[in-house]
C-alpha cells in the first residue's frame, strides 16, 4: 500500500471518527447506542471481521437502540468504517484490500452507482444555490451536510438519502474486502444474520404474548392478527421487516438442506422467523420466499436438478402462487384485499412513469421521490396518501436518478446476482452451503424490492449489503459482465460530469429569487401573532443591497433538552447564531454591510434541533418537523435607516 493511499485512508477514517465520536457522547443519543458504537469501533480495531459481525447482528435492531431522529444504524456502520480505515499498522487484509475477481465486478459497479448518487446530490444542491456567490459555493456545499447528521439526521431528504445509500455501498465494499481476507467469515455472517433475525422474531412473538396476557388471554385479541392486523417489534416499516425475514429464512433453509449434520441447528431459527414473517402481512415477502425456494433448488449442487426436475419445481411453485392468489380477496374497493393492493401498485407505477418522463436523463434527484410524488399522483392516490414512495425500489431509482443512474443501479444488481450465481455454482466445498444460502436469501430480498423499498430503511438495507459483500468476497472466478470495459465506465462518468456541469450552468443563469423552502403555512399564535413554523433548515431570499435582516422568532412552548439556537447564513457565509427563547418573541437585527454582485441573496436559517407535530397527510396521520416559530423576516436597506 503506497504512502499516498495510507494518508488518504487515515484522513478519511479521522473525518468519520470526528463525526462518530461526538455522536457516541451526545446527550440526545441513548447510552446503549453510544456503547454499541464504541464496541463496534474497538472490535474493528482488534479484528475487522469482529466489527463486521457486530454491525450485521446489531443493525436490524438499531431502531431499538435509539429513536428518531437519531440514526443508530449509520452510527454503527460509520464506527466500523472509521476504525477499519484507521487500522494502518496491519493491511486491511492479508494481501491488502483485495476483493477478488467477483468482488471487483461488484465493487466497480458499486463505485459507479455511488458516483451517480453523489452527482445527483451535487446537481440538486448546486442548482438550488441561487443567491450564493461562486466564491462561497464550496463552503455552501460543505455546510449542506450537517455534522450532527448521526444525532438529528439531515433535514433535506436528498442529503440523508445520499448518506444512507453511500453507507450501504461502503458496507458492501468493506464486507467484500474483509471476507476476502478471511473466507471463514462468510459462514459467520450467515450465522449472525439468521441468529439476529431469529432473536428479533422471537422478541416480536413474546411482545404479542405479553399484550395477549394483558388482555386476559381473550380470543378476540388473537383474531385481530388472523384478520390481517400486522406487527413487528423492531421495524415500523412492516414490508421491510418481511424482506429481512426472507433474507434470514432462506439462508437458514439452505444451510439446513446442505448441512445434514447441523440440520436441527439451522431449522430451529425458523420456528420464530416463519410466524414473525406471517405477522408482517407482507404479501410480497411471502411470494419472494417461494421464489427464493425455487432459486435455491436450482442453485444448489448437492442434488443437481435435471431440466425436467427444474421445470417441475418451477411449475409447482407457480401452482402454489396461483392457489394463493385464488384464495385472496381481489375486490379492488375492499380495504386490505389483494385486489386493492394491486390497484394501488398500478397507480404507483403510473406516478413513477409520469415522474420519470418529467426528467428522463438525470431524474428528479436522489431522495426527492416522496416530496415530489403528489405532483404526479392520480387524484385518488393523492387523496389517500398525500405523498408516498414508489413501492418499487427499481422504478424509484429510475425516477430519482434518471436513465443514467437507474441503469447504473441495474448494473450493480446484475453484478451481484451474476457474481453470486457464479459463486454458488463453483465446485462444492465446505463454504458451499453458506454461499448458496446467502445467494438464495439475496435473490429473494431483491424480489421484495419489486413492490417495496426495504433499501430505504437503514435497518433493513445494511444487513443486505453486508450479506452481498460476504457472498462475493471470496470468489475468484469473475462473472460474465463487462465490468472491466473502460469505455462503459468512462461514458458513465462523462454523463454524470455533464449533469453536474449543466446544474452549475443553471445556477449561474438564475436571475430571480426561487420560492422559499422549509416553512409550513401561516398560523396564528395564542397572542394573535401570525407566524410560520420553520423546519430544521429554512431558506428565503432578500435584496442584494447593503442593509439589515430583521428576524422575529420564538421557540416552541415545550421542554427541550437544550436551548434552541438558530444559525443564520447570508449568501453561504454564517453571520449570526442566536439563542431563541420560549414563551416570548425575540426580535433582532443582523447587519449585512457589503452589497452583493448577485441580483439577490440567499438566507439560510438552521436550527440546532427540532421536534415533531402531528398532521394529516392524505387520509393518514403523519408527523411534520418543527423547530422555531418565525413571526417575520424583513430586509431593511440602508436607505430606509433614518
Amino acid at each position: 500500500m503506497t504512502l499516498v493511499v495510507r494518508v488518504a485512508q487515515v484522513l478519511l477514517g479521522a473525518t468519520l471518527a470526528a463525526w462518530v465520536g461526538p455522536a457516541m457522547l451526545a446527550p440526545d443519543v441513548p447510552r446503549t447506542a453510544g456503547l454499541a458504537a464504541a464496541l463496534v469501533f474497538l472490535a474493528t480495531l482488534w479484528r475487522p471481521g469482529a466489527g463486521l459481525l457486530l454491525v450485521a447482528g446489531l443493525a436490524p435492531a438499531a431502531s431499538l437502540l435509539a429513536p428518531p431522529p437519531a440514526r443508530p444504524a449509520e452510527l454503527l456502520a460509520w464506527a466500523l468504517f472509521s476504525a477499519w480505515l484507521l487500522r494502518v499498522w496491519p493491511p486491511l487484509a492479508p494481501r491488502g484490500p483485495d476483493t477478488g475477481a467477483g468482488g471487483r465486478a461488484v465493487t466497480t459497479a458499486a463505485a459507479l452507482y455511488a458516483a451517480a448518487l453523489i452527482a445527483s446530490w451535487l446537481m440538486l444542491t448546486i442548482a438550488g444555490a441561487a443567491g450564493v456567490p461562486v466564491r462561497a459555493l464550496p463552503l455552501f456545499l460543505f455546510q449542506s451536510i450537517p455534522t450532527d447528521h448521526l444525532v438529528y439526521s439531515s433535514p433535506e431528504p436528498e442529503t440523508w438519502t445520499l448518506l444512507q445509500s453511500l453507507t450501504g455501498m461502503g458496507l458492501l465494499c468493506a464486507s467484500t474486502a474483509i471476507v476476502r481476507g478471511d473466507p471463514r467469515l462468510r459462514r459467520a455472517v450467515a450465522w449472525t444474520l439468521v441468529g439476529a433475525l431469529a432473536v428479533l422474531a422471537g422478541a416480536t412473538l413474546v411482545d404479542i404474548a405479553r399484550q395477549w396476557a394483558g388482555a386476559q388471554y381473550g380470543a378476540w385479541f388473537l383474531l385481530r392478527y388472523v384478520r390481517g392486523e400486522r406487527a413487528s417489534l423492531h421495524l415500523r416499516d412492516l414490508n421491510a421487516a418481511g424482506s429481512l425475514y426472507v433474507l434470514a429464512g432462506l439462508t437458514s433453509v439452505a444451510l439446513a438442506m446442505l448441512e445434514p449434520r447441523r440440520r436441527a441447528s439451522w431449522l430451529l431459527p425458523l420456528l420464530p422467523i416463519v410466524p414473525a414473517l406471517w405477522l408482517t402481512g407482507s404479501r410480497t415477502s411471502f411470494l419472494a420466499a417461494l421464489g427464493g425456494l425455487a432459486i435455491l433448488a436450482i442453485a444448489q449442487r448437492r442434488w443437481p436438478l435435471t431440466r425436467r426436475q427444474a421445470t417441475v419445481s418451477v411449475t409447482v411453485v407457480g401452482l402454489v402462487l396461483l392457489a394463493g392468489a385464488a384464495t385472496m380477496e381481489w375486490q379492488p374497493d375492499v380495504q386490505g384485499s389483494a385486489g386493492r393492493a394491486a390497484s394501488l401498485r398500478s397507480q404507483f407505477l403510473e406516478t413513477t412513469a409520469r415522474m420519470f418522463v418529467s426528467a428522463p436523463l438525470y431524474g428528479v434527484g436522489v431522495g426527492r421521490y416522496f416530496d415530489r410524488s403528489a405532483q404526479f399522483m392520480p387524484a385518488a392516490l393523492r387523496e389517500l396518501y398525500g405523498n408516498e414512495n414508489a413501492h418499487n425500489y427499481f422504478a424509484q431509482q429510475f425516477a430519482e436518478l434518471g436513465i443514467v443512474g437507474g441503469l447504473l443501479f441495474l448494473w450493480l444488481v446484475a453484478a451481484m446476482v451474476a457474481s453470486g450465481w457464479s459463486a454458488a455454482r463453483e465446485r462444492p466445498s465446505d463454504a458451499t452451503p453458506g454461499v448458496v444460502g446467502l445467494f438464495a436469501g439475496m435473490s429473494a430480498y431483491l424480489l421484495t424490492c419489486l413492490t417495496g423499498h426495504p433499501l430505504l430503511v437503514s435497518e433493513a438495507a445494511f444487513p443486505f449489503w453486508i450479506a452481498c459483500g460476504a457472498l462475493v468476497g471470496g470468489m475468484d472466478t469473475p462473472p460474465r459482465l463487462p465490468y472491466r470495459n473502460g469505455a462503459l465506465v468512462a461514458a458513465a462518468c462523462a454523463l454524470l460530469a455533464v449533469g453536474v456541469a449543466w446544474a452549475t450552468l443553471s445556477y449561474a443563469r438564475v436571475t430571480a429569487p426561487p420560492s422559499e423552502q422549509g416553512f409550513h403555512g401561516i398560523e396564528t399564535a395564542p397572542d394573535g401573532t401570525a407566524f410560520r413554523w420553520m423546519t430544521r433548515h429554512a431558506v428565503t431570499y432578500v435584496s442584494s443591497d447593503a442593509g439589515f435582516l430583521r428576524l422575529r422568532a420564538r421557540a416552541p412552548d415545550i421542554t427541550l433538552r437544550r436551548p434552541l439556537v438558530v444559525e443564520m447564513a447570508v449568501a453561504g457565509e454564517v453571520v449570526d447564531r442566536r439563542e431563541i427563547p420560549a414563551g416570548r418573541w425575540l426580535t433582532y437585527d443582523v447587519p449585512v454591510p457589503r452589497p452583493s454582485s448577485a441580483p439577490f441573496r440567499r438566507i439560510d436559517l438552521r436550527a440546532n434541533q427540532f421536534t415533531t407535530q402531528e398532521t394529516r397527510l392524505g387520509r393518514r396521520r403523519a408527523e411534520r418537523p418543527i423547530a422555531a416559530m418565525i413571526g417575520g423576516i424583513r430586509w431593511i436597506s440602508l436607505e430606509e435607516v433614518p
